[in-house]
């Protein structure tokens, strides 16, 4: 799906970002920094961060911008204190991880949240490698600040020279700008370093509510994942994807030995810079011969075909205000069973659907097929019906949000049951 570029607006605001580059360079985390130094700890708490909010306090983990990358082995126990130091009830949502349902962390659908003042230890094993984010939960919205990356690394060793994690997050810091600034790990248009002549992996992950088009600089790059999940890999010849809010696309980038690669958000006229790639280092004597094809990252088991001949078959409307404190439930299906979701949007916007629990596979035409890969965050374009088939995991209500690109309001919010 391909929604409208920004208008020249964008490239207004985005030469305004780069005014404010310094307060936000502050606020950026290094790559290398997890959540693992502080012993697996996450505390929300308010602060004040004049280039965001003014004097109004915005809520942050650990007082980070994003909060800090959350890192396990596949298949390895994970778990994390969470402390809640804002004046309002909390969940932590893990998007497009296949937790059990009472880890899942949604208001009104698995059990408490965390009150005010307290503390959770929250433990799960992540069964999936790939690309993740968590996010809270607070009453009526999904916070856009209190979000990070949680990233599950194959047990496997790493194939790549380095491996870079860049989450997009929107900001309006000047009421005067129509579209928000983009950052990049908390930083306007960040340089981040790859040695140089070695095939870098990135992991772009989408904390916005806005739909983005980004154009990779001239530079080999092959997808690898989407939402997390492998995918046969492909080539993007002409650089171009989009990031829907809530996905996450990992890629290669074969890097140089001189030039800096781009990465930019196309509008309807001039690109804003995101980041900006740099290699370090001599590189090789073989620099100048083309690198390979990646080999496809290991499966993580999902099924290569969803029998549709006894879906249950959902319709979900995508067509007006809606409560993240309730979620009325579609139907009941049985752990296993085929269900296929239409999503149908009535808006002049698109939207973004985030799925709980399980991962989805967009279907073609009239249920004859379906395409190749497998989303937790789906985009449905502008008066446009989208018919998505999954396949039922554990026992529990797992959420079905409909958040519409732009302004992120809620749009659906509803939930089906396993039992």
């Amino acid at each position: 799906m391909r929604v409208p570029a920004p208008s020249r607006r964008a490239v207004l605001s985005g030469a305004a970002a780069l005014a404010l580059s310094a307060p936000f360079a502050r606020a950026a985390f290094a790559q290398g920094a997890s959540a693992q130094d502080t012993a697996n700890r996450l505390k929300a708490a308010n602060s004040v961060r004049i280039e965001l909010g003014g004097q109004s306090p915005i809520a942050l983990f650990g007082e980070s911008i994003p909060g800090p990358v959350l890192r396990v082995k596949q298949g390895a126990p994970f778990a994390v204190n969470v402390e809640n130091a804002i004046d309002a009830p909390l969940s932590l949502h893990w998007q497009g991880v296949r937790v059990p349902n009472a880890v899942d962390g949604v208001p009104g659908l698995t059990g408490p949240a965390i009150a005010a003042g307290e503390k959770r230890d929250i433990a799960f094993t992540p069964p999936d490698a790939g690309t993740f984010l968590y996010r809270a939960f607070v009453p009526e919205a999904a916070s856009r600040t209190l979000v990070g990356a949680f990233i599950v690394e194959s047990a496997q060793p790493s194939p790549f020279s380095t491996d870079l994690t860049l989450l997009v997050q929107a900001w309006s810091p000047d009421p005067k700008m129509t579209v928000p600034l983009l950052t990049v790990n908390g930083a306007v248009s960040p340089t981040l370093e790859a040695p140089a002549g070695g095939r870098a992996r990135l992991r772009l992950i989408n904390a916005s509510a806005q739909f983005l088009r980004l154009k990779i600089g001239d530079a080999p790059c092959f997808v690898l994942a989407v939402d997390g999940q492998p995918v046969q890999p492909f080539s993007l010849k002409d650089g171009r994807i989009q990031l829907t809010p809530g996905g996450r696309v990992d890629l290669t980038l074969d890097v140089g030995t001189a030039d800096p690669i781009r990465l930019d958000v196309e509008t309807t006229q001039l690109p804003i810079q995101l980041a900006l790639v740099v290699p370090v280092g001599a590189g090789s004597s073989a620099q100048g011969q083309a690198l390979p094809a990646p080999d496809a990252l290991p499966s993580n088991g999902l099924p290569e075909k969803i029998p549709l001949e006894n879906a249950a078959r959902f319709e979900v409307p995508l067509s007006g205000e809606a409560s993240l404190s309730s979620f009325p439930s579609l139907g009941t299906v049985k752990p296993g069973q085929s269900v296929v979701l239409s999503l149908v949007n009535k808006l002049e916007a698109p939207v973004a659907v985030l799925l709980h629990g399980n991962p989805a596979r967009i279907l073609d035409g009239v249920d004859d097929g379906w395409k190749p890969w497998w989303h937790d965050a789906i985009p449905v374009a502008p008066r446009a019906t989208v018919r998505a088939a999954l396949v039922a995991g554990t026992a529990g209500k797992w959420a079905v949000i409909g958040q519409r690109g732009g302004d992120g309001a809620i749009v659906a919010a509803q939930s089906y049951d396993v039992a």
